[in-house]
């Protein structure tokens, strides 16, 4: 009421002011009838009209205003509607989503479908720039990060990371989950372990991350145990062969926009990752891993170790003297049963990665632990736990003294793949007619890692620099070669002999490297009997190690990388 009363009482002043002047204007003008006259005419007829017009021509610049202000909200709620445009302000990037993929987007473009449109439709015409600038704000105001994606996108990365590298579709969302909490910056307390082997899968995620949206979405995931609180430890299953790039590399580089929306999506969806497992999770057994370090006691787990791992003799004791002990890398040896720290360690390593854990205890703690729970069986003297054993102890031991016998570092030899030591391993079991350890490669590949961590394993399938007294891979393919040639000659001079009448003797074709690895398979499968065992059969070179001897070695014959010259057997 008082801004009524205050506009009543400006319009009366207005009013005064008006009178004021014109009764000025005609007093002023009094004696001079001419422009008394003029002014007359002015006020009476002209003024009335003028104010008239002017009335009418600001209403029909107000509707036109209001047309144009509709049609404009109506274009650009239709644009944006059949256009899903986003953008990131920290990158400056904008997106594009097609309902089933989002994908970067340049603004260029988007200003040229705003104009383009706007030059089709012609009634915005005079309100084509204004039109443009409001509609890339409204993209502008419009986050990335919290669109709401389609099933289809959603089902797409659920498809693309389970099971590849995910077993379960709940493991898959957790983790997405996760992502999405970390780019909005929840809980940041909270440890996420995950498998080291997923540690090059995560930095390029989360590079591609800082590209697209300028976002840390790793900052909680660690790979090693550094004294955390163990109530804000949770725990991550990822498939090992997240390792290999073959593995995630076509996720990166074409689904990385998609992963994100969907992990920001979920992340707003189900508020955070616990709520989602504990509200959300419809895998029953999902939970109680991921809350394991949570919920555990450390002195239950160790007690589970011992009780499943360790074996006891309750007849020895720390009192025997270390005279007695004699070196446990010689098995059949062994008289008193004993198990080094070191061997204990490796025990320790092997129950946690049954059980998909990281390392939940420093070293040193899980030693003071055990010497309390096996104090009668430890002796400092030795290092060792005296009187226990353990089922594994005899595999490891077993492995060692024949990595120690027949294994010689060399820095000329390619590789030696894993399954092929395996093989060689039971065969040296055999010939030394001793029982052979069911070691399975995963198991090999640890045992090599934590005794002899200086070698170096590529992909968990290929050693290198090593090889093996028991089988000479280089010479076996030499010796091939060898045999190779000597039959060419043969058969080159066997067809000279033929055309011995023709005025020039035949050329020496050209043979394939493919012709040269069939020949020796040929020569390796031809020098065995039938009746030989399984484990008695020689074993076959690989193609891919065959040719690097041959690039290696024979590599002034080479041609177009798949012929040997002919020259090679030229008599």
């Amino acid at each position: 009421m008082e801004n009524d009363l205050v506009n009543d009482n400006s319009k009366e002043k207005n009013k005064e002011r008006a009178n004021k002047i014109v009764n000025d204007i005609f007093d002023k003008y009094e004696s001079n009838s001419y422009m008394y006259q003029k002014i007359n005419t002015y006020f009476c007829n002209q003024i009335a009209n003028m104010f008239e017009n002017m009335n009418e021509s600001h209403n029909q610049r107000v509707i036109r205003f209001n047309e144009l202000t509709n049609e404009q909200d109506t274009f650009i709620q239709s644009f944006l509607n059949n256009n899903q445009y986003f953008y990131i302000a920290s990158t400056d990037n904008f997106f594009y989503y097609d309902g089933i993929h989002y994908q970067l987007f340049n603004e260029d473009d988007i200003l040229y479908n705003v104009l383009n449109l706007l030059n089709r439709d012609g009634s915005l015409m005079s309100w084509k720039q204004k039109t443009r600038l409001n509609i890339m704000k409204r993209i502008r105001e419009t986050s990335l990060l919290h669109t709401v994606p389609e099933s289809a996108t959603i089902q797409s990365v659920i498809d693309r990371l389970c099971p590849i590298i995910f077993k379960t579709r709940a493991e898959t969302k957790h983790f997405l989950t996760i992502l999405g909490d970390n780019i909005f910056r929840k809980n940041s307390s909270l440890i996420y372990f995950i498998d080291p082997n997923a540690k090059f899968f995560l930095t390029q995620l989360n590079h591609m991350s800082q590209m697209f949206i300028g976002c840390n979405l790793s900052q909680t995931f660690k790979y090693k145990y550094h004294d955390h609180k163990y109530e804000d430890c949770r725990l991550i299953n990822i498939n090992s062969n997240v390792k290999s790039e073959i593995t995630y590399g076509q996720i990166i580089n074409q689904n990385v926009p998609d992963i994100l929306c969907v992990a920001c999506h979920y992340s707003l969806r189900y508020n955070s990752a616990d709520d989602y497992i504990e509200n959300y999770c419809n895998n029953v057994n999902l939970p109680t891993y991921v809350y394991f370090m949570k919920n555990m006691n450390i002195h239950e787990l160790i007690n589970e170790f011992v009780n499943t791992v360790i074996d006891i003799d309750e007849t020895q004791n720390n009192t025997i003297s270390p005279v007695q002990i004699l070196d446990n890398t010689k098995t059949s040896n062994v008289r008193v049963p004993q198990i080094t720290w070191k061997n204990m360690q490796y025990l320790w390593k092997q129950f946690l990665g049954e059980k998909c854990l990281p390392a939940v205890v420093f070293l040193q703690s899980l030693k003071t632990m055990l010497m309390e729970k096996l104090e009668k069986y430890y002796n400092s003297t030795t290092d060792s736990f005296i009187g226990v054993c353990s089922k594994f102890i005899p595999s490891i031991h077993k492995f060692l003294d024949f990595w120690n016998e027949t294994i010689i570092e060399d820095d000329t030899e390619y590789e030696l793949e894993i399954d092929e030591l395996l093989i060689l391993f039971r065969k040296w079991c055999e010939t030394n007619n001793e029982f052979v350890p069911q070691l399975n490669d995963k198991q090999m590949v640890d045992l090599i890692v934590y005794y002899h961590p200086s070698i170096e394993i590529d992909r968990d399938k290929y050693i290198s620099k090593v090889r093996c007294c028991l089988w000479d891979k280089q010479l076996e393919i030499q010796v091939s070669m060898d045999a190779l040639k000597m039959q060419l000659q043969n058969d080159h001079m066997s067809i000279v002999s033929d055309t011995m009448r023709v005025s020039s003797p035949p050329i020496c074709q050209n043979i394939s490297i493919y012709d040269a690895y069939i020949f020796y398979c040929k020569s390796v499968s031809g020098s065995q009997t039938t009746n030989v065992t399984n484990n008695n059969r020689r074993q076959i070179i690989s193609k891919g190690y065959f040719e690097k001897y041959i690039f290696d070695n024979y590599q002034e014959y080479i041609i177009d990388s798949k012929f040997i010259s002919g020259d090679w057997y030229a008599v």
